[in-house]
């Protein structure tokens, strides 16, 4: 068990140290007297840098005393980009610098490029002047990212990711697209030999570290599956999520072992300590939820993921950290009483997992980890600007000290200006003895009382950070994290129970939330049929009072945000007998929810209890783009599944095509899906949620389209079934038409609900592959009087069919025990080729990444579309708009270069369009 009685952590001092550009942190290292800092800088004499720049970036060090004052700097690259990723301490008292560089010889340089950017390694001495400088590399991107010294002055080991083939430094083969590639060099830097280790595709090294029993493990990702070196297949569905991948190997490189470590979705290991037990501890981040040796869902988009593992690679225990948005784990240390001190970036606010809300864009995050990976504090750090954390540990003296760098000003915990467009920020951080928590507790609700059946309400608990809180609700449900739900469908006060634990100090609070009574009682009906950016639509009725209009509420999430009488004529309720028809309401979406936030839209009868039917609806809407021309938000598709729920089932895999939405001046779209539950994705250009759902329940989705200048925005509910649960009932008719190798294709739907999809779910035996929704038109089905038509369906045959094997393939309604027609078709698939990481061909487009993982830009080659227009959309992972170059008439040969270097580390998706063809590529981001 982990107990920790100094739980109180405050900041101790922060410095910030720059010049006039950008300077990028990597890595802090302690030294007599104080620290060394490291990263890339690319600025000239200003500030606190006082030497000259000598390329777009150049390695910087610089020396600081306990405190954080400058003692003094050093520029050391030559003409070209020199990034500076790792520090050791020499056995003579001096310093081993080791990165990449494209830089020719010149200035500190003494040899050439070999080609995109080699290993380049810089020996110093203990004040930082420079001794030699070693080159090492091929025709291809080749970094640095760890080095270990050997004992016994035999020198260091270089560890990096290697794309070159064969060469005069590189004498090991080349196994895929990019390896884990080791130099052995002696004291002065002379190659002894160079070893790679690699899988049939990409792998890319993050570190290496000397482990107890005298022995080393490099840890980064892998894209193999088992070949080559690489003993295990990948864990994900999808060739192109990565995996955590261990190599162990002895002092002159010889393999011992290699493990593979990951989940459902993409995992990149980045920093890792040793473990007294010739094991170590891994820290990275992950997409991945509860599969394979991941233990837990994710929290958010992206995830802290520590695994610790025992001397032969097996996993001891795993630990998810992270908020509802991003989190990058960048770091991992040891602390002095056996545990870990885990660090990165955030932009996530507070939850169960995470005490502090975020300071701004991104922030500083640590979490102190006990010996067995429980959880025993965390900290937020940051100003109103970019923080962003790289490299921490704990000192002698106790204190943990955080380095990073910051386009912050004075904001927050950020108590200097800015030097230049980023700086190095430093920070020390202190424990102290526990104080008793003083808690305090508000709802979301602005009025007065809260009425019954009012949507959304939330406790919020208070003055619990660097603490976690439990909670147990009247009803005797438990739960933890600040936020509580309540449940308003019966009147009276509502009691709960609220702890939160500090090391060994601990508060407890019983707040009563009061649910009253409608003043108003009657036999109301309504429903809400419509939301986007621009209305709120519905119509709501009184049966005691047909022919009398009556007053709505709008409400986002618990508040009323407007009111309005529904007294707008429809035929359609002339026709269903609701009075005189003159029941309907249009609502026009105010600027307030115009802001880019989800918004939880309700509609009740005023002084009721009455929500209406289809309430709540989820809308994200932001304002459009100065624009010379006027714009036209993209049309939202009508009709569409937007108007029936789509079914999924806990861990089955699923799939469903979104309607496009329309632009009324033809522009592509790009798509965004919020609100997902655990375990689906969405591709935001071909508008597929896809996924294996974790968490059952009913969740509304906010479906949005941009055209790059303006947005739109509707809604549509998604149930996802538990995974036991009662038999679907209906009079069902469809057919399993064809099973290819491609997909699974067919229709089916249900003549009681003849215009509502129904969802289908593909099996051999008590195995299930996944499902998808039958909601594609198809003329036939409409001539043929199923219903609209809408109930076709086409499933991508997963990669895991994709094996040799021969199986009878099967359909059924999901939940049903409805089999439909002509199931039982065989399907036998070969594996497919490898998948390409570095070009991607579509109908003669071809889109080459120069170089992958990336740094500091994306380097593009298009070839296939002269003459023709190109788009070029880079996104993150979770589908933001990163940056786009549209081309009117490409040349033959199109080279652009993307910035980014203030992107976070993850993944980034390259699309490329050109007429109806399309390419979409990966790229990693270091």
């Amino acid at each position: 068990m982990s107990t920790c009685l100094s739980a109180q952590v405050t900041k101790v001092f922060d410095k910030t140290i720059g010049g006039s550009d950008f300077d990028q942190a990597r890595i802090i290292l302690p030294v007599e007297g104080g620290f060394l800092l490291g990263g890339a800088s690319s600025s000239g004499i200003s500030g606190d840098k006082g030497s000259k720049g000598l390329g777009a970036q150049d390695f910087w060090v610089v020396k600081v005393d306990a405190n954080g004052n400058k003692l003094w700097d050093k520029t050391y690259g030559g003409s070209g980009y020199d990034i500076l990723n790792t520090i050791v301490a020499s056995p003579d008292g001096g310093f081993l610098l080791g990165g990449s560089s494209d830089s020719n010889k010149g200035d500190d340089k003494s040899e050439d490029d070999r080609g995109y950017g080699d290993f380049w390694i810089v020996k110093i001495d203990a004040n930082g002047t420079k001794q030699w400088d070693k080159t090492f590399g091929g025709i291809y991107p080749d970094d640095i990212y760890g080095i270990a010294v050997l004992p016994e002055n035999k020198g260091y080991l270089l560890a990096g990711t290697s794309q070159s083939p064969p060469n005069p430094d590189r004498t090991a083969p080349l196994m895929g697209e990019g390896d884990y590639w080791v130099v052995r060099v002696d004291l002065e830097g002379n190659k002894v030999w160079d070893k790679s280790y690699g899988g049939p595709t990409f792998q890319s090294v993050s570190g290496l570290v000397p482990t107890s029993d005298g022995k080393f493990v490099l840890f980064g990702a892998s894209y193999s599956n088992a070949g080559g070196d690489k003993t295990e297949n990948a864990r994900g569905p999808y060739p192109d999520f990565g995996d955590y991948w261990l190599v162990k190997i002895d002092a002159d490189g010889n393999k011992i072992w290699d493990k593979t470590l990951g989940g459902d979705n993409e995992d990149n290991a980045v920093s890792g300590v040793a473990t007294p037990d010739g094991g170590m501890v891994i820290a990275g981040i992950s997409r991945s939820n509860q599969s394979f040796e991941k233990s837990a869902n994710s929290w958010g988009l992206v995830d802290y993921w520590v695994v610790r593992v025992d001397a032969n690679g097996n996993k001891v225990w795993d630990k998810t950290l992270g908020g509802a948005e991003d989190d990058y784990g960048l770091s991992l240390n040891k602390t002095s009483d056996g545990g870990f001190l885990v660090g990165g970036l955030s932009r996530s606010n507070r939850n169960a997992i995470k005490s502090e809300n975020s300071r701004g864009d991104r922030d500083y995050w640590v979490v102190k980890l006990g010996a067995d990976g429980a959880w025993l504090w965390d900290k937020t750090l940051g100003g109103a600007g970019e923080d962003r954390l790289f490299s921490a540990f704990q000192g002698t003296n106790g204190d943990f000290y955080l380095f990073g760098d910051s386009n912050s000003g004075v904001s927050g915990d950020k108590t200097e200006e800015p030097k230049g467009d980023f700086d190095y920020w430093l920070i020390a951080l202190r424990e102290t003895p526990c104080t008793t928590p003083s808690l305090s507790f508000t709802t979301n609700v602005n009025a007065p009382s809260i009425l019954q059946n009012t949507p959304g309400v939330i406790l919020t608990v208070n003055g619990c950070e660097s603490g976690q809180i439990s909670w147990t609700s009247p009803d005797n449900v438990q739960g933890v994290g600040p936020f509580i739900p309540v449940s308003t469908a019966v009147i009276g006060f509502r009691t709960y129970s609220i702890t939160c634990t500090r090391g060994s100090c601990t508060a407890t609070i019983t707040p009563a939330v009061e649910i009253v009574k409608p003043s108003s009682a009657s036999t109301f009906d309504g429903y809400v049929y419509g939301a986007d950016c621009a209305t709120f639509r519905g119509w709501a009725w009184d049966g005691t009072k047909p022919n009398t209009p009556v007053t709505v509420e709008i409400l986002d999430g618990p508040n009323v945000i407007g009111t309005l009488t529904a007294g707008d004529f429809r035929s359609d309720l002339l026709t269903a007998g609701k009075g005189n028809g003159n029941h309907a309401f249009v609502y026009s979406i105010p600027q307030s929810l115009i802001d880019g936030a989800l918004h939880s839209l309700s509609a009740r009868v005023r002084n009721s209890g009455f929500i209406l039917k289809g309430s709540p609806k989820a809308l994200v809407c932001r304002p459009g783009r100065d624009s010379e021309n006027q714009n036209t938000p993209p049309v939202p598709p009508t009709p569409t599944i937007l108007i029936a729920p789509l079914a999924a089932q806990v861990n089955v895999p699923f799939s469903a095509t979104l309607v496009a939405f329309t632009d009324p001046e033809g522009e592509d779209l790009i798509y965004d899906l919020y609100n997902l539950p655990a375990g689906l994705e969405f591709d935001p250009f071909d508008r597929i949620i896809f996924g294996t759902p974790k968490v059952a329940g009913t969740f509304v989705l906010a479906y949005e389209a941009s055209d790059f200048i303006e947005r739109n925005s509707v809604s549509f509910p998604l149930t996802v079934l538990p995974e036991s649960t009662s038999a679907v009932t209906g009079s069902f008719d469809g057919y399993l038409d064809k099973v290819e190798c491609g997909t699974i294709r067919g229709w089916v739907w249900d003549r009681n609900k003849p215009t509502t999809p129904v969802s289908v779910e593909f099996y051999t035996g008590n195995t299930v592959w996944g499902s998808t929704v039958a909601n594609v038109y198809r003329q036939d089905l409409k001539d043929a009087n199923k219903g609209n038509g809408a109930h076709a369906y086409s499933f991508d045959v997963p990669a895991v069919l994709k094996d040799g094997v021969s199986r009878s393939i099967r359909a059924r309604v999901l939940g049903s025990t409805y089999d439909l027609k002509d199931s039982g078709k065989s399907l036998t698939c070969s594996s497919p080729s490898p998948t390409r990481l570095s070009a991607e061909t579509d109908s003669g487009l071809q889109l080459t990444v120069l170089g992958n993982p990336v740094a500091q830009q994306v380097k593009v080659e298009i070839r296939g579309a002269e003459g023709q227009p190109l788009r070029l959309q880079l996104t993150d992972a979770s589908g933001r708009l990163v940056n786009q170059l549209q081309i009117d008439q490409a040349k033959a040969i199109e080279r652009p270069v993307f910035d980014v270097q203030q992107q976070p580390a993850g993944v980034l998706l390259l699309r490329a369009t050109s007429g109806m063809r399309s390419v979409t590529r990966k790229v990693l981001k270091r």
